[in-house]
């Protein structure tokens, strides 16, 4: 690859130094380079060919052909030779039983995840601290299929120097170990510590069991990382505010230190946490566009539109440009109080009537059918 250093400089450096325009000329230089390998998977090639899209002669991310998340369910999407994909990434099975799947090769998973551990860094600093994770130890077992649950688990377990997992896996459910869970306190309840889960199991399970049992938690200083599953917790009412206040009283701590984010398995290692202000931001080695619902052109700041994320990271899979199905305002550029340079934006909702596809909305399905 010719913008090799272009794109290490990207991942290594801070990752949110760079204005809108600086990172476009960036990333227009990488993606050019990289868009050509897309071709090796005819599916794609025949796509940009419909399209007529020329590699050489496009200046504009938002010329870049989108592709459709779904395509990921339907076409096995991988762009380098077979015999180098060490892993493939599934997407929880979804109502209709298609997975999206995703293949990694060795230098597209080295990538991820040092991009997945610069952008955490950014937020909860260099420290390595104790980590419980709302779920269970099953979900993080070694295999050459990783689910969405088990990647997100791995990332965040790079700034952990004890992990304890606060639930079991018995048969198919997931039961809270309330006593393992008061050790943890009774050990760490005075340090710093990191909690990760899934939105909609932290809700369902975590914060239901304790409050049946009447349990409150004294851990101050800890930060609650949590992703996937809102729109099952929208349906139910339940606002990303009363989310934040509920674990802040439940830990002892200040809502602040509940830190919502947002990402998708399509996307492994570009993520999007809340800054201080309550904004998503973009980090430099990716991009997104919002894009208008009716005409799928890009949106103005303050309008709300389909999100597509762009990322640099793969070499094995289409990663440059992907078309969500879920719904974000484009809140502002280069001028956020947190002081992050680039794009910022609000996650809204799913697109209504949209296959539900996320870990946290798919254990909410299954849950609901065994209910």
């Amino acid at each position: 690859m010719k913008n090799y250093n272009l794109l290490e400089n990207l991942i290594f450096n801070k990752p949110f130094r760079l204005n809108k325009d600086e990172k476009e000329r960036i990333l227009l230089e990488i993606f050019k380079d990289q868009l050509g390998t897309n071709r090796l998977n005819a599916n794609i090639g025949a796509m940009y060919d419909k399209l007529g899209f020329d590699i050489k002669y496009f200046n504009r991310l938002e010329d870049i052909p989108y592709i459709p998340v779904n395509m990921f369910k339907k076409f096995d999407l991988y762009t380098c030779d077979k015999e180098e994909i060490v892993r493939i990434l599934n997407s929880s099975a979804t109502t209709t039983g298609s997975a999206s799947k995703i293949y990694i090769d060795k230098k597209t998973s080295i990538r991820q995840s040092q991009a997945l551990i610069a952008t955490l860094r950014d937020f909860l600093g260099n420290k390595r601290r104790p980590l419980l994770i709302i779920d269970s130890e099953d979900v993080n077992k070694s295999s050459s299929i990783l689910t969405a649950r088990g990647a997100a688990i791995r990332g965040i377990s790079n700034f952990s120097n004890k992990t304890v997992y606060a639930m079991d896996k018995v048969g198919e459910e997931l039961k809270l170990n309330i006593e393992r869970i008061k050790k943890f306190q009774e050990e760490f309840g005075e340090e710093d510590v990191l909690v990760y889960g899934f939105t909609y199991i932290i809700w369902s399970r975590f914060v239901r069991e304790l409050r049946e049992n009447n349990i409150k938690l004294n851990i101050p200083n800890v930060k609650i990382v949590h992703s996937g599953g809102w729109k099952k917790l929208n349906c139910q009412k339940v606002s990303k505010e009363e989310f934040s206040k509920t674990l802040g009283e439940l830990f002892n701590t200040k809502e602040s230190n509940v830190l919502d984010f947002y990402g998708m398995v399509e996307q492994l290692g570009v993520v999007f946490i809340d800054c201080e202000c309550g904004y998503k931001h973009v980090p430099d080695f990716a991009e997104i566009i919002i894009r208008d619902l009716a005409t799928l052109e890009e949106v103005n700041i303050g309008e709300i539109g389909l999100i597509q994320i762009m990322s640099t990271l793969s070499s094995s899979y289409p990663a440059q440009a992907i078309l969500t199905e879920d719904i974000g305002t484009l809140i502002g550029i280069d001028d956020c109080k947190c002081g992050r340079k680039g794009k910022y934006f609000k996650f809204k909702s799913r697109v209504e009537k949209a296959e539900i596809r996320g870990c946290g909305d798919t254990f909410a399905e299954g849950e609901k059918k065994n209910g």
